[in-house]
């Protein structure tokens, strides 16, 4: 995930890291997991696939599950979000419109046949900032 521009504008865009601390090898670690998400504010962005039995994985993951997947989302804006959007596969698949500046989605993929898919999350703020988490892969059988 890299998330600054390539055009030398002033406005500031963030790669954030979710890492078990700030030592080299941590920050190393996360960054080999992708566990990663790209931001132009202060967004704050938790975006995990949830198993039936309560396991939980990271966006960045790749997991083989036997059921549906089910995606939680959790958004922090600095202004009220506009769309949280679950896009599989480069497809558009949920969006909820929260109308807040915090907000919470699970979404379960009930159409998800068996194969592979990429799940990411985008988040649009009414300011027009925006954040975007790194893809869980997904291989249901």
């Amino acid at each position: 995930m890299q998330a600054s521009s390539d055009h030398i504008s002033t406005h500031l865009s963030y790669t954030c890291l979710y890492t078990t601390g700030l030592s080299r090898e941590e920050l190393l670690e996360a960054m080999r997991a992708r566990r990663a998400y790209g931001a132009t504010d202060n967004i704050l962005l938790d975006y995990r696939l949830v198993e039936p039995n309560g396991a939980e994985h990271l966006m960045g993951a790749s997991v083989t599950v036997r059921s549906a997947p089910r995606l939680r989302v959790h958004a922090s804006g600095t202004a009220p979000i506009r769309r949280l959007d679950i896009i599989r596969n480069a497809r558009y698949i949920y969006t909820a419109e929260p109308g807040k500046s915090e907000a919470g989605i699970t979404f379960t993929d009930s159409e998800a046949a068996p194969g592979e898919y990429s799940y990411y999350v985008r988040v649009l703020q009414y300011d027009g900032q925006l954040a975007w988490s790194s893809p869980i892969w997904v291989t249901r059988k």
